[in-house]
């Protein structure tokens, strides 16, 4: 189905890439310590970070996924994104792994800058629909869908895609 993006030089190259590609974001904003990279967890003191949970000081953290139509398509982009929760919802979480129930959907912060789409800090509901799939994350008063203008500046932001890369011939 053609869009008014088809348009754009930019969304073509997109396109001529493979297409968008989703956003992942190896640790928390508060996260002091070095990225965790290839390695399944790691530990600094009483700091604990893996693919899924994070433990920083007293606060935690849980990886869930956003996903936000792109403005003018019909393609959308997914985040694997931090939100920060209360201690009773990420032990709730942690004990799905070992088979109990999935926990009550809960409120948390925003821990990944998303730019221009939401700020640090921002309202977000999270939702625990499957115990194999990370929680669904929803922005509370952020963004319900992205520009592409704001899906490059995200891209830029986390070294997904240089800006000048859509420009090349």
């Amino acid at each position: 189905m053609t869009s008014i993006l088809d348009l754009d030089p930019r969304w073509r190259a997109l396109q001529d890439m493979g297409g968008v590609m989703d956003i992942g974001f190896d640790h928390p904003a508060a996260w002091t310590h070095g990225p965790r990279g290839d390695a399944p967890f790691v530990k600094e003191g009483d700091d604990q970070l893996a693919s899924e949970l994070c433990r920083f000081g007293d606060q935690r953290f849980i990886c869930a996924t956003l996903t936000l139509p792109i403005r003018g398509s019909d393609d959308h982009v997914v985040f694997a994104l931090w939100v920060k929760v209360a201690d009773a919802s990420f032990y709730a979480y942690i004990e799905t792994f070992d088979g109990a129930a999935l926990p009550a959907p809960c409120d948390g912060q925003l821990s990944s800058d998303l730019g221009p789409v939401a700020a640090l800090g921002s309202a977000v509901s999270l939702s625990f629909l499957d115990a194999d799939a990370r929680p669904t994350a929803t922005l509370n008063d952020g963004a319900k869908d992205i520009s592409l203008d704001q899906l490059i500046d995200l891209y830029e932001a986390t070294g997904t895609l240089s800006r000048d890369d859509l420009s090349k011939s």
